[in-house]
């Protein structure tokens, strides 16, 4: 059973791969255009604008090729029971499923995306070593934060409709709630509670401890990213439990 399960997840990855760059030229290479982008406008525009930042080119892209997985993976799974609704109907399996397929396909297009930015961002100024492997258990417990909140999000959306599209209008506001093209430190102080009740400064924070300054990530953050995600991952299942036998009758 254990088998069959990973063997449904893993097909469905690689359909939905298949069909995200289906009848494109660039392929997957237009998932590297986003951040990309980003980063040339921020460095053009307010490389100026923070020169207490240094290495502003470095500092911007630590933390928006974490976003743009954030962004992409948190859309996707605000509406996955809704377009797998049709496949819900006809399969008697577990529907969390869909979800962990829908992850499993932006972490991968984030994983292969990191690579060349890896190499850019080496370029750029970033230190190699051992503290890279940090990674690893990064990326590990962001995903099942990203996972958590999807549940959550893809869940209630079934019941009510507009909660997909209130997320894809905040998704964009917490780009700019979240330090990715400035640095904490210049928010003025009676706004500083804002960024910090963001879940996503946190996580930013580790992540850059391991690219930006090129050390382990502090324990006081792992601390915070942990209890966020746990967090999460209670209210994920609590929703998920409670909302799981009406999703067919409501898709």
């Amino acid at each position: 059973m254990q088998g069959r399960r990973r063997y449904i997840i893993f097909f469905l990855i690689y359909k939905n791969m298949q069909l995200k760059y289906k009848h494109s030229v660039l392929g997957f290479f237009w998932s590297l255009l986003h951040p990309f982008m980003y980063l040339l406008i921020f460095w053009a525009i307010f490389s100026t604008a923070f020169p207490s930042i240094e290495n502003y080119p470095l500092y911007v892209l630590s933390g928006m090729i974490f976003w743009v997985y954030f962004s992409n993976a948190t859309s996707q799974l605000s509406i996955v029971f809704i377009k797998n609704a049709h496949l819900i109907k006809s399969f008697n399996i577990s529907k969390s499923i869909y979800a962990l397929t829908d992850l499993g396909s932006e972490l991968v297009s984030f994983l292969l995306g990191l690579i060349p930015f890896m190499i850019l961002m080496y370029f750029l100024g970033m230190k190699f070593g051992l503290h890279l492997l940090y990674l690893i258990p990064v990326i590990v417990l962001f995903s099942v934060f990203i996972f958590s909140l999807g549940i959550i999000l893809g869940a209630i959306n079934v019941f009510l409709r507009d909660v997909g599209i209130l997320w894809n209008t905040i998704n964009p506001a917490l780009f700019y709630l979240s330090p990715i093209a400035y640095s904490y430190q210049i928010v003025p102080e009676q706004y500083k509670f804002i960024v910090k009740y963001n879940p996503l400064y946190h996580f930013l924070e580790i992540v850059r401890d391991v690219l930006y300054l090129g050390q382990a990530p502090s324990a006081h953050y792992v601390g915070r990213c942990l209890l966020i995600t746990a967090v999460a991952s209670v209210l994920a299942l609590l929703i998920y439990r409670k909302t799981r036998n009406g999703l067919i009758s409501n898709l």
